[in-house]
């Protein structure tokens, strides 16, 4: 067949980038654009059965719903799969229903807010089938099915409609428990150079190394997507795609996009001895937490080409830390190990690691002043950037079955940034003046500022995306 993986174009506000947030996806501003992996990872399962594959990216091809609708159809596959994210919901049903009027062929759509909000995805006859978790083994029987020209019915990890008041929920699917079973992404369907990071000279490519994060922290979205457990690729499997993205695609720049990347430190220490000793050259970044590095791993990172490290800070707060963090920063005795924090933070800076902090200001029990802690942690660890993101209750969540009661929530409204409420202490507008008065007190000490007027243009840049992505959906 031909099959043809959509994702969608963002609100005219502001980009989604939809990997974010565990599937949930994030407002970015418009200088990031990451490539759709998720989608290359299902594509590449699905060239393997023998189809005919299509990558349709619209923020790549800078076109809007109708024009997309209009292209998608002119090429009339047999099959589409679109990715979805929270904030845009409204608008990928939008083009998700166009395509199934104007082609009449069967439509699906996957990401963690319609794993979790399937009913709400069949209203207005918008899809035909929801790719609930992990998609790539349940669109290759979708598919499979749909060339047979045979229902849904029994395909696990799936939601589908029966008739008018009858949604069908199948059973979960098992996780993938080999990742190196899966073939590589197929980045011959996408334009790797239209794809860009903030800072970054030059194309970037993203690389999903792992899944599952056991730390459970109450508000995430990737053991949700993902799992609690650890699941690895070897690292002979990740420097086979990191060859691939060196040497055919001649793309200098990766992010990682794992949970944790540095759960299994001898695995990462693999990848970055086989990284040095073929002589790849490639500048990379990753996402972790404080207690799964030490300064060894971090100057073996430094040699291997690590530039970047972004570190899940959430709350400079004990009792936050306890409830909602997964204890990231707390030592065994339950209190922060600032000592342990800034030591982290100190041995990327030796080592020409630039860092950041991400933390998270809103949650339920959070007060002022539990604020201002996290405030005050930031400002010890000194990273090279931070970012301060509002407390979001994504639905499935710890966070939002908390949270939840009889309320609704408004999905368009959950851009990773604004405040949907408050909560005792704080209401919504000053948890997002809260916010924007950590940025103010991080990047307006003497010291910072001297330092970031070094570079102008980086620190104007820095300026615009920050106070940018408070822009609320129409």
């Amino acid at each position: 067949m031909k099959i043809t993986l959509v994702t969608p174009p963002s609100p005219p506000e502001f980009r989604v980038s939809r990997g974010l947030m565990g599937g949930f996806g994030m407002a970015v501003n418009q200088e990031l654009l990451y490539p759709p992996i998720e989608l290359a990872h299902v594509a590449s399962v699905l060239e393997a059965d023998g189809h005919t594959v299509a990558i349709f990216d619209a923020d790549a091809r800078g076109l809007d719903t109708q024009q997309s609708l209009a292209e998608i159809a002119r090429d009339k596959p047999d099959f589409v799969c679109l990715d979805s994210s929270s904030t845009s919901l409204d608008l990928d049903l939008t083009l998700a229903r166009g395509l199934r009027a104007a082609l009449g062929v069967p439509v699906g759509i996957l990401g963690s807010q319609v794993t979790y909000t399937p009913r709400e995805v069949f209203e207005n006859e918008s899809v035909d089938v929801v790719v609930r978790g992990e998609p790539e083994h349940t669109v290759r029987e979708l598919a499979q099915r749909v060339a047979a020209k045979r229902g849904f019915e029994g395909v696990a990890g799936t939601s589908w409609k029966r008739g008018p008041n009858d949604i069908v929920d199948e059973p979960e699917r098992e996780k993938i428990a080999n990742l190196d079973e899966l073939p590589i992404p197929a980045r011959h369907l996408l334009d790797n150079q239209a794809y860009r990071f903030p800072g970054v000279r030059g194309a970037i490519t993203t690389v999903k190394s792992s899944r599952g994060c056991p730390l459970d922290c109450s508000f995430c979205g990737y053991t949700l997507a993902q799992g609690l457990r650890f699941r690895f690729r070897s690292p002979e499997h990740v420097l086979s795609e990191l060859r691939d993205i060196a040497k055919r695609w001649k793309v200098a720049h990766v992010v990682f996009r794992d949970p944790i990347f540095t759960t299994r430190k001898d695995r990462v220490h693999a990848i970055c001895d086989g990284m040095i000793a073929e002589g790849l050259n490639l500048e990379w970044q990753c996402e972790t937490a404080v207690k799964t590095v030490d300064r060894a791993l971090i100057e073996k990172m430094a040699k291997a080409g690590c530039k970047h490290i972004s570190f899940g800070v959430e709350s400079g707060n004990v009792e936050i830390q306890t409830r909602h963090c997964g204890s990231k920063l707390l030592d065994g005795k339950k209190q922060l190990d600032r000592a342990r924090i800034v030591e982290v933070f100190d041995a990327c800076r030796d080592h020409g690691i630039e860092t950041r902090a991400f933390c998270m200001i809103g949650f339920p029990e959070e007060t002022p002043a539990m604020a201002e802690e996290t405030f005050e942690l930031v400002e010890a660890c000194d990273p090279d950037q931070v970012q301060f993101c509002a407390v979001t209750a994504y639905p499935g969540t710890p966070l939002y079955k908390m949270l939840r009661g009889t309320r609704e929530f408004d999905f368009a409204q959950m851009t990773g940034f604004q405040a949907l409420e408050g909560n005792e202490h704080m209401s919504a507008a000053q948890i997002e003046a809260k916010i924007l008065e950590g940025y103010r007190r991080f990047y307006r000490r003497p010291r910072r500022l001297v330092r970031e007027l070094r570079h102008p243009m980086r620190f104007a840049g820095k300026a615009a995306r920050y106070f940018t992505l408070f822009t609320k959906r129409a």
